[in-house]
């Protein structure tokens, strides 16, 4: 299980919306010597949208300002991991090979049945995240109350 943590920005009966910590809790990354995460997040986006969580069956019911720890399986995120980067990456692979070996297209149009497959493959990761959206497994779940104390990015 992989987890991080988080504060509860919402909750409504049986739902809880949670808004993980960013890049600012990491002192290497606040020094600018982090792994190039914050460069990219802030390139991305600065705003982080509130996630929906499962809470544990043995979990007491958050409030809104808990600092929360959520987990997702690992498996869970290797097969997002896997749809995200390796399904456009194998469409567009497959659709020019196919141009270029089957039709004996011109580098051009071998180019674009490559664009056109890795849009496809976009496409396959997109219609992959609706239908597992709402599996279990793929779901982070609310796992525990954080114990570490208030301001601290990094729990001993």
């Amino acid at each position: 299980m992989i987890e991080e943590r988080a504060v509860v920005s919402r909750v409504d009966g049986r739902q809880v919306w949670v808004r993980p910590f960013g890049n600012e809790s990491c002192a290497r990354c606040r020094e600018g010597r982090g792994c190039g995460g914050g460069m990219i997040n802030r390139l991305v986006s600065s705003r982080r949208p509130d996630i929906e969580v499962h809470p544990g069956r043995a979990v007491p019911m958050p409030v809104a300002g808990d600092t929360v720890i959520i987990g997702i399986d690992e498996s869970a995120l290797m097969q997002a991991a896997l749809a995200v980067y390796a399904v456009p990456v194998a469409g567009l692979l497959a659709s020019g090979t196919f141009a270029h070996l089957a039709l004996q297209a011109h580098d051009l149009l071998v180019a674009g049945f490559g664009l056109l497959g890795l849009v496809a493959g976009f496409a396959v990761t997109r219609g992959f995240s609706q239908r597992v959206k709402r599996r279990p497994g793929f779901q982070p779940v609310l796992l525990r109350r954080d114990a570490a104390p208030e301001g601290c990015a990094v729990r001993g």
